[in-house]
């Protein structure tokens, strides 16, 4: 069996895609047809749904805070790992989601800015703007990653800069870290591994597979074409 590790964002699912966008989705999506596809995102279950592929085997959500495996439930080794670490940060959460909220307010950003939990526990604090006005972003992002730099909690939560949102959830909670603990639990006789993604941030989780795919508009490719045309 082969199974691919694929981010949807950018690469299977878009908003608005260009027709060109849409024809490699969908060829990507033939190139994966003998797979096993398990999705790593930040997408919660319910937004899974929006993106036009089947996932039944093992999937990785919400930034890796939550695996679903093959039976369709949340792997209860997983979940007392993810409860563990929302427990010690969860003053952290509830003082960083005030912060985003002032944030939003006091520069009239017009966000959305929601304290996201799993299990009674904070989990993530997200912003989002109803009409995905990245400058606001752009702003908040400044704002919220100077409130961290020093700050009592620098060390214990990180900034996630998506396409509509930003994301502010703990350190510990990676996508590399449940992918590899996925790879752990696969059957002895896979054959393959292939990690996807557009996102540069997901390098780490890439690596832990035995390939990797990337679009072509990818900013890895322009960064190592750029570090050629300098030697």
């Amino acid at each position: 069996m082969i199974y691919a590790f694929i981010n949807p964002q950018a690469t299977l699912s878009r908003a608005d895609p260009t027709p060109e966008q849409a024809r490699a989705a969908a060829g990507l999506s033939q190139l994966l047809a003998q797979a096993e596809l398990i999705p790593v995102t930040g997408l919660d279950e319910t937004e899974l749904l929006s993106v036009p592929a089947a996932f039944t085997s093992w999937q990785i959500l919400r930034h890796g805070a939550v695996v679903i495996g093959e039976d369709g439930l949340e792997d209860a080794p997983w979940r007392r790992l993810t409860l563990e670490t929302q427990r010690l940060r969860e003053d952290g959460l509830r003082l960083a989601h005030q912060a985003a909220t002032h944030i939003s307010q006091l520069g009239q950003l017009g966000l959305e800015v929601t304290l996201d939990g799993h299990s009674g526990l904070p989990l993530l604090v997200r912003l989002t703007h109803p009409h995905r006005l990245e400058l606001a972003l752009d702003q908040a992002e400044r704002e919220l990653r100077a409130w961290l730099d020093g700050g009592p909690f620098q060390a214990d939560l990180r900034v996630l800069r998506g396409a509509d949102r930003l994301t502010l959830l703990p350190r510990e909670l990676t996508p590399e870290s449940a992918v590899n603990y996925v790879l752990g639990q696969l059957p002895p006789d896979t054959m393959l591994t292939v990690g996807v993604s557009a996102q540069p941030g997901d390098a780490a989780f890439l690596a832990l597979c035995d390939y990797a795919l990337l679009p072509g508009e990818s900013e890895w490719l322009s960064t190592a074409e750029g570090a050629q045309d300098d030697d």
